[in-house]
């Protein structure tokens, strides 16, 4: 299991304690077994409680039915060209009992139902430039939350999991493409808001959006904000400038890696270039970020482990997402 994570050593389940411990059982419980994509952010009891906050407050709990918000976190998940979350969630629409939704979107087509169609629509449209909701103002929070969780899980996913991995059919009885292979637990659980606010006690609390009208899933992306923005203190203040002002310059929005990058950059030191680069690129091109780039970044600091190495990737990906949720907030603004 620990290669199938890059950059970093997971804490495997069994040698987890406290907060990841915590995370680890309910994550069980309530939505798969421990993979990869749970793992990688271990290093990091903070981003695990905030990010596991924000996905179960706003995908799982709530009263929105879950196949609608399936539909929304896969895509989200398209928006990013994400493999391993695209099959994932077309996994969870079969297990829900419409295999013909997943069939529909793997061969590239809108689902038949009108409803899922818009939902479609609308969350692939959070990756550029977004469309009005499909749904009503007293669910915003649900929707909203999950395709944003999905926008961060995913850039981190792009960075540190190996390029192609899909998680399988994630059904118990089918064969695993990989040992460890998440299984899917009992889906549509009626789950208790605010379950995981005890989690964050000690995070740093930032404002709530509008859109959560006051419910634990503002808090959960509040904290999962404000917690990822410690990462800047990883770099220098130059650098720290650099990776916001380029991903603001981008809105936030996924692009393929290219030579845009040389011009925020090149006002940097060379020791200051290596960690906004891995950060700019954790935002805006996250499968563009290597062993080596992050190494090198490493490299500059000895104190700099896997701890850091989290942070300050999912700085990189909540800076762009900051974006992305002003833009959505806008248009249920209007």
């Amino acid at each position: 299991m620990p290669s199938l994570v890059r950059h970093i050593t997971p804490v495997p389940p069994d040698r987890a304690r406290g907060v990841v411990a915590e995370v680890y059982a309910q994550v069980n419980a309530e939505f798969s077994s421990i993979g990869p994509a749970v793992m990688m952010m271990s290093p990091s009891d903070e981003l695990m409680a905030a990010g596991w906050s924000l996905m179960r407050e706003a995908q799982l709990a709530g009263g929105v039915p879950a196949l609608e918000k399936a539909v929304v976190a896969l895509g989200a998940a398209q928006a990013n060209d994400l493999a391993y979350d695209v099959q994932a969630f077309l996994s969870v629409l079969r297990l829900l009992g419409r295999p013909e939704v997943a069939d529909a979107v793997e061969r590239g087509d809108q689902p038949a139902d009108p409803a899922l169609a818009a939902l479609l629509r609308w969350a692939v449209a959070t990756g550029g430039d977004p469309v009005p909701p499909p749904f009503s103002r007293e669910d915003a929070a649900e929707y909203v939350g999950t395709a944003l969780f999905t926008h961060f899980v995913d850039r981190v996913a792009a960075a540190m999991l190996p390029a192609g991995l899909t998680p399988g059919s994630m059904a118990a009885g089918d064969e695993p493409p990989f040992e460890g292979a998440p299984v899917l637990r009992e889906l549509g659980q009626d789950l208790r808001p605010g379950a995981t606010l005890p989690l964050l006690d000690g995070l740093p609390a930032g404002k709530e959006p509008a859109w959560a009208t006051d419910l634990p899933i503002g808090t959960a992306y509040a904290t999962l904000a404000a917690t990822a923005a410690q990462g800047s203190g990883l770099l220098t203040p130059a650098a720290a400038q650099a990776v916001t002002a380029t991903i603001a310059e981008h809105r936030g929005r996924r692009r393929p890696a290219g030579d845009w990058l040389d011009g925020p950059l090149s006002a940097l030191g060379e020791q200051e270039q290596a960690g906004a680069r891995v950060a700019i690129l954790a935002g805006l091109a996250p499968e563009a970020v290597t062993d080596e780039q992050v190494a090198a970044w490493r490299a500059t600091d000895r104190r700099l482990g896997d701890h850091c190495t989290v942070f300050l990737l999912a700085y990189g990906a909540m800076t762009a997402v900051t974006h992305i949720e002003a833009a959505v907030a806008a248009t249920l603004a209007a």
